[in-house]
């Protein structure tokens, strides 16, 4: 962990170290966007007046390292200063004006006088993921470093790796982000969201997500509705028991959860212009907990008829004119209308989301009319199956030739996919293969191709 402190001009930075450094590795904090580019124009404008940019940390790569990283075999990786890295490399190649003006556009002696401009930088031998993170978050403590920056500077491990790649396409492995997450670029250089209206700015996207996945991680049968303290989403960071296995069974429960938003999504976008705000990618996550928790296994059975019940509850609530906006909620002393929107952007505690989602449910109706509930338990118990082999006196209940109960499959006769239910009633034992056949079909319509 021993490291150099040493001495480069931007001449250096510009021909030989930039070239050699990652300068934007996993775990370092995203580009920050702004149409008038503030960030890289304060560093600059810093060093043409003489003003320290403070030290830039870089850590040199083993050959294991250098051969991890796509298409260039760099020597160094930046743990801190990316921001600045980048913004003198923009600068240098006329990527934006400093005082009305590109570095290509100023005076000969001016360009050498910034060439010879000397930076500091720490070098650190070979570190492995854990440790770079350390450095980064030790080194950022006092800085303008927020929460979700710091736990992505973990790094390399399955839980920063899930959460990163599923909001967004990570440069090194040219991975396909959530379709939640789709952008395109606008003109100015601006991400412009395909289903959200907020951007991933300071990592808010990033944020957002983990917060759905530690509700995963942590939650028992029944108990998905709840908070995410920081706190716990860095626990979460920090266990070294969340490895590939964790991950890969929280993957399609995340999966169906943003699947649920993007739908939603949709909608919103056609009736109102714009994706999910963050209040609305908030309350619909809840939304879903909450009817996972009551329901269990459901379909939604008409997404926009779905989201006009909800836009109508939740204008309801949120409308400073609408039929809440003097009534007082005890418990908070705010009026209903106001303590609905702060309880909603508080997911970190979780009964005040309770409260609020149990006032948008009231508004929203018997959910029943709009969802198809359906059995979470799909399996039938041997005595069940035997018992009704022995009724339909082994033979099977689609062909009707003997039936021995090992090639034998228990099948609904209304299938689970289509909301029939895992009751005796509703069960046949039927020819393994019939029972492939059919997949999602219904036991009598499949029964009547084949006849046909």
């Amino acid at each position: 962990m021993l490291y150099e402190t040493k001495k480069h001009t931007i001449r250096d930075f510009r021909d030989t170290l930039y070239h050699k450094t990652e300068c934007l590795p996993i775990g370092q904090r995203l580009p920050v966007y702004s149409k008038n580019n503030e960030k890289g124009i304060g560093i600059i404008s810093s060093l043409l007046s003489g003003i320290s940019i403070g030290t830039i940390t870089i850590t040199k790569l083993n050959r294991k390292q250098r051969r991890a990283v796509a298409k260039v075999k760099y020597e160094f990786e930046s743990i801190d200063g990316g921001h600045r890295k980048r913004s003198l490399w923009d600068y240098l190649n006329d990527g934006f004006k400093v005082d009305g003006k590109f570095f290509s556009e100023l005076s000969e002696d001016k360009k050498k006088d910034f060439l010879d401009t000397r930076l500091t930088f720490d070098i650190y031998n070979e570190l492995d993921a854990a440790t770079k993170g350390h450095i980064f978050r030790t080194l950022n403590k006092t800085t303008d470093v927020n929460f979700m920056e710091m736990v992505n500077s973990y790094g390399d491990i399955p839980i920063a790796n899930f959460v990163r790649e599923t909001v967004r396409t990570v440069k090194q492995i040219d991975n396909e982000c959530n379709t939640l997450f789709d952008f395109t670029w606008k003109t100015n250089g601006d991400p412009n969201y395909t289903y959200l209206s907020f951007d991933n700015d300071r990592l808010k996207q990033d944020h957002a997500f983990a917060r759905i996945v530690y509700r995963y991680y942590v939650a028992k049968k029944g108990n998905l509705l709840g908070g995410s303290h920081d706190k716990d989403i860095e626990s979460m960071y920090e266990d070294a028991s969340v490895d590939e296995t964790v991950i890969n069974a929280i993957k399609p429960k995340t999966k169906k959860h943003l699947d649920f938003l993007r739908k939603l999504a949709m909608y919103r976008k056609q009736h109102y212009k714009t994706g999910l705000t963050q209040h609305d990618f908030k309350a619909m996550s809840f939304l879903y907990f909450y009817m996972i928790d009551t329901y269990g296994s459901f379909n939604i059975l008409d997404a926009e008829e779905f989201f006009k019940v909800y836009a109508t509850a939740n204008s309801k609530l949120t409308n400073k004119h609408g039929s809440y906006a003097d009534i007082i909620h005890d418990a908070s002393g705010y009026t209903v209308q106001i303590m609905y929107k702060k309880y909603i952007a508080a997911p970190w505690d979780g009964k005040k989301i309770s409260t609020a989602i149990s006032y948008l449910v009231g508004e929203m109706g018997d959910l029943e009319d709009i969802i198809e509930v359906r059995d979470i338990n799909r399996s039938f118990t041997v005595n069940e199956k035997e018992a009704k082999l022995a009724e339909q006196n082994f033979r099977c209940a689609i062909d009707g030739k003997k039936l021995k109960w090992n090639d034998a499959h228990a099948a609904h006769i209304v299938a689970h996919a289509n909301g029939g239910r895992t009751v005796y009633s509703n069960l046949a034992m039927v020819r393994a293969c019939h029972n492939t056949d059919m997949g999602t079909m219904d036991l009598n319509v499949y029964k009547e191709k084949m006849v046909a």
